[in-house]
């Protein structure tokens, strides 16, 4: 297997390099112009190029002339290309009309697309989870700090509030604090919906005893690992702890953590807790 790894925005396509170079998997890499942020600090030996959104054909070529056979896509993509603005290269015009077609609809049909264009060429597209699966929270608590006996029923409220977000294809996370939902995660993403918690708090909109309430972050129902997955990273804990809040709950082996040493060692800085939970399909959790 010779992956070819896609790298669009954040930490995250660094993360998942180093993963690999650490597995010694084979692998190849193409950053989106425009996208791609982060220096991945791989060793000359990776073949790497940068690829523009209308260089389709140059995109396939690299994939061919580096005999890859998956395709592992990571990191943010802040913007849908502007067909209309584009200077598509030959390969880029001959898949024109299949190339708007991936852009047409939610995120998740837009990602089943862009999934079928690449198995329509004969490329197995996989998800980090299959790529590096130790990348995941693991089932029980990750850090030394645990979660109070009364925060089972916050757990449980934002538990049933972040799967009713995803059911609507919204977000992946939610907040409940003192029994009660504070917020759901929209398409702004868990970063603004924190900032937006902690402003609820400072405005007093809201209240509850510092250190008591939770961020749950898990998987939509239905939702393609392949290309979305849900992370959290030191940022997310410092952001908790900026909002009150005494820890994160996430789906076991279904959300990444960022930077898991620096990860861990910020939530043991800011006594904020970590734990991974097995939920079931329902609302509920296990």
């Amino acid at each position: 297997m010779r992956i070819a790894l896609i790298c669009g925005g954040g930490i995250l396509p660094k993360n998942v390099a180093q993963a690999l170079l650490k597995k010694q998997s084979e692998f190849a890499v193409i950053r989106l112009a425009g996208e791609a942020d982060t220096d991945l600090e791989l060793p000359q030996s990776i073949p790497l190029t940068t690829v523009g959104w209308g260089q389709i054909g140059r995109f396939f070529r690299f994939l061919e002339d580096q005999k890859c056979s998956h395709v592992l896509a990571v990191g943010g993509v802040t913007r849908r290309p502007d067909f209309s603005s584009l200077k598509l290269d030959f390969g880029g015009i001959k898949v024109l009309p299949e190339a708007i077609a991936t852009v047409i609809g939610g995120d998740d049909k837009v990602l089943s697309n862009v999934a079928a264009v690449f198995e329509k060429r004969g490329y197995q597209v996989i998800g980090v989870l299959e790529a590096a699966p130790e990348m995941s929270c693991p089932q029980g608590l990750v850090t030394r700090n645990a979660p109070a006996d009364n925060a089972a029923a916050d757990i449980e409220l934002a538990t049933r509030a972040a799967h009713a977000a995803g059911s609507l294809d919204m977000g992946q996370g939610a907040v409940a604090a003192d029994n009660r939902v504070i917020a759901m995660e929209g398409p702004e993403g868990t970063r603004e919906m924190l900032r937006r918690v902690a402003t609820i708090r400072q405005q007093k909109r809201a209240r509850w005893k510092s250190g008591q309430g939770v961020l749950v972050k898990r998987t939509k129902p239905g939702q393609d690992l392949r290309f979305d997955v849900p992370v959290i990273g030191p940022d997310t804990v410092r952001q908790i702890k900026d909002a009150g809040l005494a820890g994160i709950v996430v789906e076991a082996g279904r959300v990444l953590l960022l930077e898991r040493d620096e990860l861990l060692r910020v939530a043991e800085q800011e006594s904020v807790f970590i734990q991974g939970i097995v939920f079931h399909p329902s609302a509920g959790q296990s």
